[in-house]
């Protein structure tokens, strides 16, 4: 049985930081969603000096997250069916879609007037669709790792960077309460809770996201020394 070694958090923030390297980035500063805030946990532990301001939206915390066997069987799913890995991923950018459409066994619709932000969910989707298994399985199987060795939920005191941390009101995948505990353990940490939106804001209210950002990282030198790396880091 595959262990889904290659895919774990410490391996993916290696990755991330070989990436580094190869493109010649010393310092940079961090934009993160989802499974991208314990990635990110993982790289400015292993090379704090390389990092500063740190943007997590709807971050997984270093406390990793809890999938039993019956939600892991959900991923085997959505590998197996666009038509389930849309619905899945529909529950993920919530505001999107007509509230009733996302009960179970039903087809997830789209709100009126969302213009172009329709279009962009069906790329998102075209691409999740084609990742490989060590993404799909591997992602929970890992993040289970993470919530039962407690290493990360340990060290969060050392995590100093600056964080502003987003976190969607409708976002039924992030515990808030997971959020709480990260924000008072980390000594740098703000937490803000944003009506009226789910998992994704950077794909529900773009604008919006685009504002904190700008917000967040305003006034920062664009010495080449001295760059935002506005990565995803996504990759659950």
């Amino acid at each position: 049985m595959l262990d889904y070694a290659n895919y774990s958090m410490q391996q993916h923030a290696l990755d991330m930081l070989a990436a580094l390297d190869e493109l010649h980035v010393p310092f940079c500063h961090l934009a993160t969603h989802s499974t991208g805030g314990i990635i990110a946990a993982r790289m400015l532990l292993m090379q704090p000096q390389r990092f500063g301001k740190v943007f997590a939206l709807d971050p997984v915390t270093p406390l990793g997250l809890s999938f039993n066997e019956d939600q892991i069987g959900v991923f085997r799913a959505m590998m197996a069916s666009r038509d389930v890995t849309r619905a899945v991923m529909a529950t993920a950018a919530s505001s999107l879609f007509v509230p009733e459409s996302l009960s179970p066994n039903t087809v997830p619709l789209f709100r009126d007037g969302l213009g172009e932000l329709k279009a962009f969910f069906e790329r998102i989707l075209d691409k999740t669709f084609g990742v490989a298994e060590g993404v799909w399985i591997g992602t929970p199987v890992n993040l289970n790792r993470e919530r039962e060795s407690g290493e990360l939920e340990r060290r969060m005191p050392e995590i100093t960077h600056p964080h502003l941390v987003l976190w969607g009101e409708k976002d039924g995948w992030i515990p808030p309460a997971d959020l709480k505990r990260m924000s008072a353990a980390m000594p740098n940490c703000r937490l803000v809770t944003v009506p009226g939106v789910g998992h994704s804001m950077n794909l529900e209210q773009p604008a919006l996201y685009a504002g904190y950002f700008g917000a967040w990282f305003g006034g920062i030198s664009s010495d080449a020394s001295y760059q935002i790396s506005a990565q995803s880091l996504d990759r659950g």
